[in-house]
Order: structure tokens, then C-alpha cells, then sequence
């Protein structure tokens, strides 16, 4: 009897520690944590994303159509241009296309021009207080149409100096584009010089000497 009761209590202390020693054990309070693997993650859902608002505006789903356009070099002009004072001359510029202009057309005219250079150059002293100056800024309608004045100053003598001014126009239809030039296509106005062209009268005078010279004397 007394031999074993050593035996049986010496078991009992072993079997905790056979316990202890199974790591799998539910109640082991010295097993590691083992925190979760974040370093790969599931698919990520597609994020919605709120669509953007139909356009209202009628002028914002179509596009703006074209008008017909028209453009000349020389618009279809006249008017008077004489001399002012002295080596001044002043033009009044008037529409000479189709008249009166057709309803839904805007020309717009650029900056003169003079053909051919040298002669006169622009100086609008020359109209004194007449206005408005042909220039770019110049825009002519049906029923709101004005002359405009452009001054020159003459630097020496020459042939007679044409007055153009180009033009472009956004017409209500084709056929208005069509016929704007009317039937006066073209500048009609003209600066003259007062002063001959003495280049011309050089070149006769030198001839007419030459040919005296040459010319056998009579006999």
C-alpha cells in the first residue's frame, strides 16, 4: 500500500505537463498571435460614380450652322475724291453692289489700300472733320449703311492712284453672297496727282532731245 501511493502521485504530477506540452491546446495562454496577412487583399469593387447631367440647352446639343460668306479683294465702291488743300485729297467712300443690301448680310471692310503705292500715302487730315475713317472697324447693313471718308496726301507726280478696300460679308443666303458685287464689281475711285509725272516728262524730253540730235540736218 505505501509503495504505490509515491507511484500514482508522481503520475499525477506528470500529466499536467504532458498537457502543457501539446501546442494545439485551446487553452494555451503562452501561444503567439499571429496578427492577419494584410499584404493581399480581395478585388476591389468598382466605386460607382454619379453621371453628369444631360445637356437642357437646344443651342448645346446642335451645332451652329454656317452662314454663306463673301470675300473680294476690291469691294464695289465710288464716290467723289478731289483735291482739299494743297497736296490733300479726300474720297467719300459709298457702296456700289447690290443696293439696297440685302436683309441678314453684314460686310465688314478692311483697311484701304492704294494701287500703285508711292504717289499718295494716307494722311485723314486731308478730310478734315468728315467722318466716320474707312477702317477695319467699319460695318455696313441693310438700312444702316453710311459713307466713310479716307484722306491721302500726294508725295509726288504720277499716274492716277486707284482707292481699294477689301471686304468680307456673312449673307441670310447663297444667292444674296452671289450677287452682292452687283454690277460695279470693283473700285471706282481714283486719286489724281496735280503735279505731272515728271519721270514721264524726263523720259519724253531726253527722246526728243536724242532725236534731234540725230536726225541729219536738212539739205
Amino acid at each position: 500500500m505505501t509503495l504505490w501511493r509515491p507511484i500514482a502521485v508522481a503520475g499525477l504530477l506528470m500529466l499536467p505537463l504532458a498537457c502543457g506540452s501539446d501546442g494545439n491546446s485551446a487553452g494555451d495562454d503562452g501561444g503567439t498571435i499571429v496578427p492577419p496577412d494584410t499584404s493581399q487583399t480581395g478585388p476591389v469593387e468598382p466605386t460607382e460614380t454619379t453621371p453628369s447631367p444631360e445637356p437642357t440647352d437646344p443651342e448645346t446639343t446642335q451645332t451652329a450652322q454656317k452662314k454663306p460668306s463673301f470675300k473680294v479683294a476690291s469691294a464695289p465702291i465710288g464716290g467723289n475724291a478731289g483735291p482739299t488743300d494743297d497736296g490733300y485729297q479726300c474720297a467719300e467712300v459709298n457702296w456700289l453692289g447690290r443696293n439696297p443690301i440685302p436683309d441678314g448680310t453684314t460686310i465688314k471692310i478692311g483697311s484701304p489700300q492704294l494701287s500703285p503705292s508711292g504717289v499718295f500715302e494716307f494722311a485723314q487730315s486731308g478730310c478734315g472733320d468728315k467722318s466716320p475713317q474707312c477702317t477695319a472697324s467699319i460695318v455696313w447693313e441693310a438700312g444702316n449703311f453710311k459713307p466713310c471718308y479716307v484722306g491721302v496726301k500726294q508725295l509726288k507726280g504720277g499716274d492716277p492712284v486707284e482707292l481699294q478696300i477689301p471686304a468680307e460679308a456673312e449673307c441670310a443666303t447663297e444667292a444674296d453672297c452671289t450677287s452682292l458685287e452687283g454690277e460695279n464689281p470693283g473700285s471706282q475711285i481714283t486719286f489724281n496727282p496735280t503735279q505731272p509725272n515728271t519721270e514721264t516728262t524726263e523720259t519724253t524730253e531726253t527722246t526728243e532731245t536724242t532725236e534731234s540730235t540725230e536726225s541729219p540736218p536738212s539739205g
